[in-house]
């Protein structure tokens, strides 16, 4: 099973979550993830997307502006369940 770079920042009520990105993050850098990559089952930065694309041509990936194709947050998965 994937795991998943993560953070969630508790605000109150609200939640705001964000990805690092994957590629970045093997290397130990910390970028946060502007794509995800169903294929894959991984966030990439601006940089890292680019690079993935020209690898993988056929792999479907999903932007901030589709992020309800992105994975859920485990912590909201384990509050939905």
């Amino acid at each position: 099973m994937a795991t998943f770079s993560q953070a969630t920042i508790e605000k109150g009520n609200d939640w705001v979550q964000y990805f690092l990105c994957s590629a970045c993050e093997d290397e130990k850098l910390v970028e946060s993830a502007d794509f995800y990559c169903e294929s894959c089952v991984k966030f990439y930065c601006q940089k890292c997307i680019h690079l993935h694309s020209q690898l993988f041509k056929k792999h479907s990936t999903h932007g901030r502006n589709d992020m309800k194709k992105w994975p859920v947050v485990k912590k909201v998965e384990d509050f939905l369940l």
